[in-house]
Formats: structure tokens, sequence, C-alpha cells
């Protein structure tokens, strides 16, 4: 939190040392950005210490495609403000076993990331489809992507790539693993079909299989 608290007060100090309303107002949008940086972080870390603290609760039946629908009407508005093409490219109805909770937070950390990698004019494809040994969530970019050699490392707690352009606290990806171990779920990372941008895939078992 030291980071990104002694920025806002760096940002909050220039907005008060401006000489004319311009330099103000652009103080002031930047330490607008500053704060939401800093309460998007709080509430990672809130997220992670509540998977940590709270043991697995009982599993009931989620519908994934409706719950994707959901993260992707209400993100919608990021999107549009960075001209991407964000959008359920296909989607099948998929019931699996867990908590809608965390399952809403994956998502949101998956479509969140994808939104805040890719360059403005690009696009963000999430995808749903059930198959013979459950569901698969699919959430794909035109973005720079992951290097091969980093995949491993970024599901570690706040790991941010040598290229990293976009802002963020490094604990996106750390709980979408910590959410699919709780789920039994296998997360894959590969190359969107553009072969740059990054495509993640969360598979989970089926419901017949006891999660």
């Amino acid at each position: 939190l030291r980071t990104p608290l002694t920025a806002v007060r760096l940002q909050a100090a220039l907005a008060r040392q401006a000489s004319t309303a311009e330099e103000r107002a652009g103080a002031l949008q930047d330490l607008e950005a500053g704060l939401g940086r800093a309460a998007h972080l709080i509430e990672q870390l809130l997220a992670m210490a509540r998977l940590d603290a709270e043991p697995t609760g009982r599993l009931e039946p989620v519908d994934l495609l409706s719950l994707a629908k959901t993260v992707v009407v209400e993100q919608s508005p990021i999107a549009d403000s960075k001209a991407l093409d964000l959008g359920l490219l296909s989607g099948e109805p998929a019931t699996i076993a867990g908590d809608p909770t965390e399952l809403r937070a994956l998502l949101d950390n998956l479509v969140g990331n994808a939104l805040r990698y890719t360059p403005t004019g690009g696009r963000v494809d999430v995808e749903v489809r059930q198959t013979e040994t459950g569901a698969v969530l699919a959430v794909s970019d035109t973005g720079p992507g992951i290097p091969p050699a980093e995949r491993r490392r970024v599901f570690d707690r706040f790991y941010r790539g040598a290229d990293a352009a976009a802002p963020g606290s490094g604990l996106g990806l750390a709980i979408v693993r910590r959410i699919a171990d709780r789920h039994h779920a296998r997360i894959d990372l590969g190359s969107s079909e553009n072969g740059s941008g990054l495509r993640v895939t969360v598979r989970f078992p089926s419901v017949r299989a006891g999660v």
C-alpha cells in the first residue's frame, strides 16, 4: 500500500500547487486515477485475505453462462471508454458446482485484466462451453500477452512482468488461481488466435464428478 498512497500524496500536493485552472484540472484527474488504483489494491488484498482465511463453503449449482453475461454487461462501460470490443463470443449452458461470489470474482479479474492490458481499439472475448468432462471458461484478448517463460510466475502474489505497461496490483491472477484451486479447476495460459494476445482457459470438473 505504501507506493500507491505515496503517489496519491504527491498528486494531492501537485493539485494544491497548481497555478492555473488547466493545471489544477489535470492534477485532480491524476489524483482521481491514483485513488482508483489504491482502492483497487485494497479490494484485491481483502479478497485474497478472505480466500486465505475462509474454508471452502458449501458449493451450489452455478450457471456459468449467466454469470459470464452479467460480468460482460457490467464491464462494458470500461471497454467502451477504451474503444474495446468486449463480448460473449460463444455461449452454451454450463452448470458447475461452486461458490457464486468467488466465481464472480474470478470472472471479474479475468475480464478486468484483459481490458486493462489490451490497447485501445482491441478486442476481448469471453467463451463458455460444456464438454463431456465439465465446463470450460475462456477469456482471450488482443493485448501483448505473456511470454511463455513468465507464465508460471504470473500466478505468484504481487508478481508483475518486466514489460507490464498498465498499472495493476499483481494480485489478479493469484486470486484467480486461488479460486480455481478451491473449485478443483485447472488453468491454462496460452496465446490468442492472433498469436500475440493472451488466452486464459479455466476447466471446471463436471458436477457429476462431485466437486
